[in-house]
């Protein structure tokens, strides 16, 4: 071993430890039940524990005064509930888990450079203030996005490993569905027609046995009778997007309260289909408008602070946004145009960013959907810093493959 690759691991486990230490501590200051302000804490928090001690997938949904069975996905509750459904646990296992996000992210940047830029994209990891903040919260953030960068490594070094990975993390965000078999056949785009049609293969046949346990479940459930693959809260998602109050941002009192009455008397599943035909038929009925608001989302998706109404007027969050956001979306612009990475590679990359901001647009806008897709961007500025600050060390392969 090398001077230089001594000194790189010394640095990888500083690296690790502080990413660690800031994660834990940050967990440990938040109050010992979740913050009323994000709501869907508690619905994963109702689902992990009657997980634990109910043995069913369900939560108590007041807004209508009924049981749902099938508006979350299994893959986070079963997180919670191996963690006792103790939210001190949950953020601990979680900050184990987003320090991984940052060791994933380095090995894959070691693939394609020197041990120098690697470093720093690990390091853009470590000190990204939205993946600390989210680890400290009880949502799915976490958890999936450390599943898609340790895919997006398995990848492009073990390929079955990667495809069934990313098929597992559709349970924890059902609409990674389509991600998973994009980025597979992504990585065999190097290699010819063949290897892409192989992988996308190969990726829906992951995600149809990953899903068809839940789908079986639902469609022979007492109360669903229904074969649902991803949530029955795709529709009332859609509609919060698309309808005549929409604004981009998420905001489903005012058209719940409008039509309670008539939703009281529907069960989930008939809920998600009467929302789904809504939003459908409010897009063709207003192209334009529609078109506007799928603007509004994506801005609001690549917002450099905080907009909600909790967090956008808190100065401090807002200070802390720009200035990590801003140098960073430069520097991934940098290393988008610098040359060095294949093509390849660098769509690869940015599939994840794509993707997700194209399904947003579809539904709703938030800075908290863009958390997944910023770890493997890091890799992208690694890659700049590789050249511009002389850092380059160490043998590293460019291209897929």
């Amino acid at each position: 071993m090398t001077v230089n690759q001594r000194r790189g691991r010394v640095l990888l486990s500083g690296l690790l430890l502080l990413s660690l230490i800031l994660r834990v501590g940050w967990g440990m200051v938040q109050q010992a039940e979740p913050d009323v302000r994000l709501g869907d804490q508690f619905e994963y928090l109702q689902v992990g524990r009657n997980l634990l001690h109910d043995h069913q997938l369900r939560f108590y949904d007041d807004r209508f005064g009924q049981w749902v069975y099938a508006y979350r996905t299994p893959g986070y509750p079963f997180l919670i509930a191996a963690c006792g459904g103790n939210v001190r646990v949950v953020r601990l296992v979680q900050a184990i888990i987003d320090t991984s996000t940052v060791l994933a992210i380095y090995l894959l940047a070691r693939r394609f450079m020197g041990q120098g830029g690697a470093l720093v994209a690990g390091a853009v990891v470590a000190f990204n203030p939205f993946l600390i903040y989210f680890s400290g919260l009880v949502l799915s953030e976490t958890l999936f996005t450390s599943m898609l960068a340790w895919g997006l490594y398995l990848l492009v070094t073990r390929l079955g490993w990667g495809i069934v990975l990313l098929a597992l993390a559709t349970l924890v965000r059902p609409s990674a569905l389509g991600l998973a078999v994009v980025l597979a056949a992504a990585v065999g785009w190097a290699r010819g027609w063949p290897v892409v049609l192989r992988n996308a293969g190969l990726s829906i046949l992951a995600v149809v046995v990953v899903l068809f346990p839940w789908a079986w479940r639902n469609g022979h459930h007492p109360v669903l009778k229904s074969w649902i693959w991803t949530a029955t809260n795709e529709g009332i998602t859609t509609y919060d997007g698309f309808h005549e109050g929409a604004t981009g941002a998420s905001d489903q009192k005012p058209f719940l309260q409008e039509m309670r009455t008539l939703l009281l008397h529907m069960d989930e599943v008939e809920r998600d289909a009467f929302f789904a035909e809504r939003a459908h038929t409010w897009i063709r009925t207003h192209p334009i408008r529609s078109i506007q608001l799928m603007g509004n989302k994506i801005a609001r998706t690549w917002s450099p602070f905080p907009l909600s109404t909790e967090y956008g007027s808190r100065r401090l969050y807002v200070f802390i946004g720009l200035c990590y956001s801003l140098p960073f979306y430069i520097m991934i612009l940098l290393g988008i145009w610098k040359p060095g990475l294949a093509a390849s590679v660098k769509v690869l990359l940015l599939i994840p960013a794509i993707y997700f901001t194209g399904i947003h647009a579809l539904s709703v806008g938030s800075l908290r959907y863009r958390i997944p897709f910023e770890p493997p961007m890091a890799v992208l500025v690694g890659s700049w810093a590789s050249g511009a600050l002389g850092i380059l060390h160490g043998p590293s392969r460019r291209k897929l493959g």
